[in-house]
């Protein structure tokens, strides 16, 4: 006879140690212990008889027990254990808590920090710990839109950052994209934010195109009577037309004098292929007039509070 939800609610242990069975049909029985009631489901699977937990009343109710009852009996039909199919559904939502966005990213960050230089490194790294990870970070890859994305980036949008949040969203993609390859996500979703961004309007970088004002420029430079090592950056800037970044960082093993070639290493280059510098006689001249002063340490233009690090 089927159960009834009064009596489900009514119902008491009457003290047997074993508790108290009540049948609902089906192989499904309400059973009734000291510490509370509890669904369960008597089945046979490949000829052997085996149980199945469907939950706690009240937390589960008659009709919701009855329910996973028709569902375990189709897994039966259709030759499945419902046992291993629960099993296997409370793994795959183990994995998938574990799979959160931070998770991924800081596995992808760590497996592809070789094939960027560290600055930019640490940039994306930044960008996602500040940007990214306090808003989508604890959630299931698996489980994450591009609504929730581009709520992220909505923020970095809000205070202006437009160029980086183009930049933000491509990482995001990058992330997602190494989730498909390990199997954690189904798809970069961050492919259906195009268009939903506004983008940064394009400017060029003030730039001297008056060959007098390149002169003023020069004669500034020097005249300039600041520290040595300033002064010897500035006047050699204009002679090897380096970035700024590998002209601060240049070191006294990468330059040869004699040969007047300064052999910039790739780990230090955007394309990771060494660059070589000619050095002209009045790029030498300046080299050789800050060697006594730095020649001792690493750097060519050292910080002026350690020789451990180059100038900023």
């Amino acid at each position: 006879m089927a159960l009834a939800d009064t009596f489900v609610r009514q119902v008491k242990h009457t003290g047997r140690p074993a508790g108290d069975k009540y049948a609902d049909g089906g192989g499904m029985y309400l059973l009734v212990k000291a510490g509370g009631k509890y669904w369960r489901l008597d089945y046979t699977h490949a000829e052997k008889r085996k149980t199945l937990a469907l939950g706690i009343y009240p937390e589960v109710s008659l009709a919701k027990a009855r329910q996973r009852r028709d569902k375990a009996r189709e897994q039966l039909a259709d030759g499945i254990d419902p046992s291993a199919a629960k099993r296997q559904e409370k793994q795959i939502k183990a994995d998938a808590a574990a799979s959160t966005f931070e998770a991924v990213a800081r596995d992808w960050l760590e497996k592809s920090a070789g094939d960027r230089m560290a600055s930019t490194h640490g940039k994306i790294t930044t960008w996602l710990e500040k940007d990214v990870f306090p808003y989508i970070g604890k959630m299931p890859i698996s489980n994450i839109g591009p609504r929730d994305v581009l709520a992220a980036l909505r923020i970095m949008e809000a205070r202006g950052a437009l160029d980086s949040v183009q930049r933000v969203k491509q990482v995001c993609g990058m992330v997602f994209r190494y989730a498909v390859a390990c199997g954690s996500a189904e798809r970069d979703v961050t492919q259906d934010l195009r268009g939903a961004l506004t983008k940064a309007t394009a400017g060029n970088h003030a730039a001297i195109t008056e060959p007098k004002q390149m002169g003023d420029l020069l004669r500034s430079i020097f005249e300039y009577s600041g520290h040595p090592c300033t002064v010897a950056a500035l006047k050699l800037a204009p002679l090897v037309f380096v970035r700024p970044g590998e002209l601060r960082t240049a070191e006294w093993a990468e330059i040869d004098l004699d040969g007047a070639e300064w052999r910039i290493p790739g780990s230090k280059m955007k394309m990771k292929t060494d660059h070589i510098v000619p050095l002209s006689t009045q790029s030498i001249e300046i080299l050789r007039s800050v060697q006594p002063l730095t020649g001792h340490g690493r750097f060519v233009f050292p910080s002026l509070r350690t020789g451990e690090r180059p100038m900023s």
